[in-house]
């Protein structure tokens, strides 16, 4: 992420968390859209960092999936502590245009990257997304890889070009 901006507001780390936890349940976006009384590409431009989410919305949606708004909150002050704190983003509490949102410009390279897509989803591992990040006691921290992937050249590199793997070749 050489010259893309490191700066992103709380609200774009709610947005990619809610997303996360989506996935994770495997809770489609047209669901969501039906949740909230909207079109499915409603939804998706609010996914996307196109369209605001309005805290109706956020509240509604977090109790459609069953999880508490103030679960996703405090994991995105967990995420805003860590990229400003150890990742050298800027973290706003304004509103940011999408083409300036660093984090929801990496998070959609991400979701439409081979790694992700070849992610095979766990979904007995519910909420898994808001346990984190995770600060080891060997000094390592686990992100989701989303988060990951903003944030670590390497991981990202991996996620953007997987190595080939050959079945049965030793």
């Amino acid at each position: 992420m050489n010259d893309e901006p490191k700066i992103t507001t709380i609200t774009s780390i709610c947005v990619v968390l809610i997303r996360e936890v989506r996935a994770e349940r495997g809770i489609h976006q047209a669901q969501v859209a039906d949740w909230i009384g909207k079109t499915p590409s409603a939804w998706t431009k609010v996914e996307a960092g196109k369209s605001p989410l309005p805290l109706e919305t956020f509240v509604r949606v977090c109790n459609s999936m069953q999880v508490m708004p103030s679960a996703v909150m405090a994991t995105a002050e967990r995420y805003a502590a860590l990229l400003s704190q150890k990742a050298g983003w800027v973290v706003l509490t304004t509103e940011l245009d999408f083409s300036e949102d660093g984090l929801l410009r990496q998070a959609q390279e991400y979701w439409a990257s081979p790694g992700c897509r070849n992610v095979i989803p766990n979904r007995w591992s519910f909420g898994s997304v808001l346990n984190g990040p995770t600060y080891n006691t060997d000094q390592s921290i686990s992100l989701a890889a989303v988060f990951q992937f903003a944030v670590d050249p390497v991981f990202r590199e991996l996620q953007l070009n997987p190595p080939t793997v050959i079945m049965g070749a030793l």
